[in-house]
């Protein structure tokens, strides 16, 4: 069995019309609010500890805030109205009973006479979101989704054969071209993808049929797959050309009412006035209503979601979340989820490529300066409140990865510039302690005397005159081989013959061997 097929188990159902159907049966229980809370938060993975890791490591750790998930109210509430949306839906298309075997011979004669008359008698039931792009509408559906398995394989139900392939749920996008073609053969690719079918070889890529004949055919699959839920994102594309439009939201209609299947349209406000106007008229009572996904306002939900991104903080010196932060980032962010964590992500970016290592308002508004400047009319929209004012904006491009590939060539300079100091001291420390050495092997010091004894004075201090190494590290030779006493101390007389004996047998003069040694300095006289 394909790994994303999940076996049928069923559970006893306490709702009387969800009792004895094996499609609802097999979904997972109906979760209470406390479950949904645990089962859709997500929190990755965080160590302390990762500060003190590299900034280009540390870029990459940052990419884990947009995997953090805070459920809010509204999310509840929608998984609410999805659970109930899909059950629901299956009441009407029930495998076991004989009228479902009837609606299937029905729907194969509408494919033979090429006509899409045939309506199914099941209430359509479906809803619509619609918010500003960027305030996690999506996202929350697909986390929703998850919580039930995509594909539900049937072999037996209670001791009789029932062998059933349902596709729980699925997801499509509508056409950026508005194409209701677009749409029913991106359904055959994805219901072909997930259950190994031909669909599109068979119906999609035949180009001569048309939109009309295609209908009972997507109606057909739909109901032999058992499909629970159909949701179709990006509606505002349908706005996108005239007569495309309402071609695509009669397809919408027919879709619901043929198929009897539930449909989640999701959308930003640009396709309100449409959807206002067309389709919320086809389909009144509904029973789940139309949900309006807003923004985050600045009260306490807004900071339960500050507090949740805000412990990730890669910073070497991480910062409190105080009233100042909370303004500041709403002030920046209007509320919408998305630039929030972005916003958030850069600020920790610029804090650690420029090595500054801590957040400030400050900085969390000149990033958003530097960084928002193409989102900054979609702000100031929706600032004002004008639902007009916020459709303009809703295809708005936050240009994240170009702002974070600046960020890391800065960090890449800093850090260059950084190890080339740091190779150059290295080079600068490596001539010194060569050239003390050398002078303490002319004050008859053996070399490996005269390294261990250097090691040691750099050890313990840091010193760049190289007169003051070669006088400690002389004494602290002496202190090695005398263990700390005077009395085998070459006096003077003896040390300057060593000198000039040993520059003798390297060919320098007696001045030359002297000065070297550092017992000659050199005059600065005054001008």
């Amino acid at each position: 069995m394909n790994e994303n097929f999940h076996q049928a188990v069923y559970r006893e159902q306490v709702i009387k019309e969800y009792q004895n159907h094996p499609l609802i049966e097999a979904l997972p229980e109906i979760y209470s609010k406390s479950d949904v809370v645990e089962l859709l938060s997500y929190y990755p993975f965080f160590d302390k500890q990762e500060r003190e890791f590299d900034g280009q490591h540390r870029l990459h750790l940052i990419q884990r805030l947009f995997n953090i998930f805070q459920v809010l109210p509204a999310h509840i509430d929608m998984e609410s109205r999805i659970s109930r949306l899909i059950r629901q839906g299956y009441i009407g298309r029930n495998p076991l009973n004989p009228m479902y075997a009837s609606t299937m011979i029905q729907g194969h004669e509408a494919i033979l006479s090429k006509s899409n008359t045939w309506f199914n008698q099941a209430i359509p039931r479906s809803f619509t979101i619609i918010g500003p792009s960027g305030v996690g509408k999506s996202t929350a559906v697909a986390k929703i989704l998850e919580l039930m398995p995509q594909v539900v394989v049937h072999s037996e139900y209670r001791e009789r054969e029932f062998n059933f392939t349902q596709l729980v749920w699925l997801r499509l996008e509508c056409p950026h071209d508005g194409s209701v073609k677009g749409l029913v053969n991106q359904f055959f690719i994805s219901v072909d993808g997930l259950l190994g079918t031909e669909y599109f070889n068979k119906y999609g890529r035949a180009n001569k049929l048309s939109v009309n004949t295609l209908i009972p055919i997507m109606t057909q699959i739909c109901r032999s797959i058992g499909l629970g839920i159909l949701v179709i994102d990006e509606i505002q594309n349908i706005s996108l050309r005239g007569s495309g439009a309402n071609l695509m939201l009669n397809f919408f209609v027919t879709l619901s009412n043929v198929i009897g299947t539930p449909l989640i349209l999701i959308g930003t406000p640009k396709a309100m006035n449409v959807l206002q106007r067309e389709f919320r008229q086809a389909r009144r009572g509904s029973g789940q209503g139309d949900m309006i996904y807003e923004r985050l306002q600045q009260d306490e939900y807004w900071r339960i979601f500050l507090e949740a991104i805000w412990q990730y903080q890669w910073v070497l010196k991480p910062v409190e979340l105080t009233d100042e932060y909370v303004h500041v980032m709403y002030e920046e962010s209007q509320g919408v989820i998305d630039i929030a964590l972005k916003l958030f992500a850069l600020s920790q970016t610029r804090a650690i490529a420029t090595g500054k290592e801590t957040l400030s308002s400050t900085l969390i508004s000149k990033v958003a300066d530097e960084n928002l400047k193409l989102v900054k009319p979609m702000i100031n929209a929706l600032k004002s409140g004008d639902i007009k004012s916020i459709a303009q904006y809703e295809d708005i491009y936050l240009p994240f990865d170009e702002a974070m590939q600046t960020e890391r060539i800065n960090l890449e300079k800093t850090s260059f510039v950084k190890s080339a100091k740091q190779i150059n001291r290295s080079s600068d420390t490596k001539q010194l302690k060569e050239e003390a050495i050398f002078r303490l092997n002319l004050l008859g010091l053996s070399k490996e005397s005269a390294k261990r004894a250097v090691n040691q004075v750099l050890e313990e201090n840091q010193l760049t005159d190289l007169q003051q190494i070669v006088k400690k590290a002389f004494q602290a030779s002496i202190e090695i081989k005398t263990g700390g006493k005077d009395d085998n101390v070459k006096n003077t007389k003896d040390d300057l013959r060593n000198i000039v004996k040993t520059g003798k047998e390297q060919g320098l003069t007696n001045y030359e061997s002297l000065k070297r040694a550092g017992v000659i300095k050199d005059f600065k006289g005054v001008s």
